[in-house]
């Protein structure tokens, strides 16, 4: 399937647009780093352990908001589609209003991912679903993402390049204390990236529009730098 190269345009300028119901809003200034890693369990074996870390400094960069460590076991069906399941723990350190207030979070996840070549870009399409257990609300939340990201070397097989992802979130059921159902958040990234070795790092933009638990949503502006290992 050959894609126009103004759907990789729309990862890096689409995203933000806030919704009709949105009544206030709330900006901050973020910085996010985010290390992974993808290990095979054997060279003849399609199965691989995935390990993830994630830090998030927010109000306007001065204390620590969230963290996340998500691991899970995956196996490759082709060379280009992969399932996983796995766990993540992703407490917060503050409240809506940036105050001190730790609120601990556990996750089931499955993913579905799938990548092709089309429009000159490489695609990679990314679904994924999350049971969320919150502290201190009435019940499990289910929440659904989607991912598509595009990047694109200069040369075919360059080590350097630009890639740009866009991803939609939604609820599907609304909790005490917790989660809405309905629209969740819309994130967007943009910004060149490095191969070197069995890493692949990158550096860029970040922009999120996101409802909260509270009254107001938020815009977050931040930058991104991740470190992506596969060996």
């Amino acid at each position: 399937m050959v894609l126009p190269r103004s759907v990789f345009l729309a990862c890096a300028c689409g995203a933000l647009a806030s919704p009709a119901t949105a009544v206030a809003q709330q900006t901050d200034l973020q910085a996010w780093s985010l290390v992974t890693a993808t290990v095979p369990l054997s060279d003849a074996s399609r199965w691989f352990v995935y390990l993830e870390g994630q830090a998030r400094v927010a109000d306007d960069v001065s204390r620590m908001e969230r963290l996340l460590l998500r691991p899970a076991a995956g196996r490759n069906l082709s060379a280009s589609v992969a399932v996983l399941l796995g766990y993540a723990w992703t407490p917060t350190f503050t409240n809506t209003s940036y105050d001190t207030d730790f609120r601990s979070e556990h996750r089931l996840w499955q993913q579905l991912v799938a990548k092709h070549d089309g429009g000159g870009l490489t695609w990679q399409h990314r679904i994924r679903q999350e049971q969320r257990m919150i502290a201190e609300t009435s019940g499990m939340s289910h929440r659904t993402r989607y991912l598509v990201r595009a990047s694109h070397a200069p040369r075919p097989g360059g080590r350097i390049g630009i890639t740009g992802y866009q991803e939609l979130f939604v609820t599907w059921n609304t909790v005490e204390r917790g989660p809405r159902a309905g629209f969740d958040r819309s994130r967007v990234f943009v910004g060149p990236f490095l191969t070197s070795g069995p890493v692949r790092y990158e550096a860029g933009y970040l922009g999120e529009y996101g409802r909260r638990f509270g009254e107001r949503d938020r815009i977050i502006s931040a930058l991104l730098l991740s470190a992506n290992l596969t060996f």
